[in-house]
């Protein structure tokens, strides 16, 4: 929808007016600073080491009482929601708040695992589970809120003593509760705004969200899209009022389309630029 997944993020931090934003990055550094710029600071963490790795780096660099962990491949996470996970915070006055969520199917994911009292315990990841713990529907989104001390002094207790071998930052929760400080799991109400990037299968499922989220935003202005299913128009493209949009037409990039413009069918537009348009379809002006 020509918006690169790690700008979905980093345009959620902005919004939520974050006082600095610092982007973790591993060997394909120089591609993200490429997209990003200097529009963020950076960490580097030179080995995949796991995700707790990656946040000790992050938390070096940083300088602020209080850290929110976003995940980078997590594009359709809400600023209501993480303002929302934020305020229970301040309100529970937690040291620690994590974003959770039912899902239907968890495989793949880290479970919430809760005591008789519905209070957070531990998070235990999907291939260190139990058979009975894998079927808890309530899942980590990977997401947190935590006092800067706390977390530096947390990651320092953090081990390697998983299947996967790495430094898991779930594992934060049981140690900053080993010092009897309070932990909030707050819990979102769709299941669609956390949903990962793991597989091409998901990224084809994520873009797919995001476009029907999209062109109900440009419905609702006014914008007629006769048919979604064979539409494709970027996020970056700029549509004045009264447009009509045809079946079979692509807009991409740095795309204008003034007041009032029928566009299509068989079109395809690039950054202003006609690529293509079917022998009949009229031109779209766009002057």
């Amino acid at each position: 929808m020509g918006k690169h997944v790690i700008q979905f993020v980093v345009d959620l931090a902005r919004e939520i007016s974050s006082s600095e934003i610092i982007v973790v990055v591993g060997k394909c550094g120089p591609q993200v600073k490429k997209i990003l710029g200097d529009s963020v600071r950076y960490a580097v963490q030179p080995l995949p080491r796991g995700t707790g790795y990656a946040v000790q780096k992050g938390l070096a660099v940083s300088r602020y009482p209080n850290i929110l962990i976003l995940s980078g491949d997590v594009p359709l996470l809400q600023k209501k929601t993480v303002q929302e996970m934020i305020e229970e915070h301040t309100a529970e006055r937690a040291a620690l708040t994590f974003l959770t969520c039912d899902f239907v199917n968890p495989q793949g994911y880290g479970r919430v695992v809760r005591d008789r009292k519905n209070k957070p315990v531990k998070i235990i990841e999907d291939s260190d589970a139990s058979s009975a713990q894998k079927k808890i529907r309530e899942i980590n989104a990977g997401i947190y809120f935590v006092r800067r001390d706390l977390l530096r002094q947390a990651l320092h207790k953090v081990d390697v003593n998983n299947r996967q071998g790495e430094y898991y930052l779930p594992d934060i929760v049981r140690e900053i509760l080993a010092r009897r400080e309070k932990v909030v799991g707050f819990k979102a109400a769709a299941e669609n705004e956390i949903v990962g990037i793991n597989t091409q299968l998901d990224l084809t499922y994520v873009r797919t969200l995001i476009k029907n989220r999209w062109f109900a935003e440009l419905m609702k202005r006014g914008i007629r899209i006769e048919d979604p299913a064979t539409t494709n128009i970027d996020l970056t493209v700029k549509l004045g009022d009264y447009v009509r949009i045809q079946p079979y037409t692509f807009l991409e990039g740095r795309t204008r389309i003034p007041n009032g413009q029928t566009v299509g069918p068989f079109v395809w537009i690039r950054d202003n630029r006609v690529l293509f348009t079917g022998s009949k379809a009229p031109k779209a002006d766009l002057r």
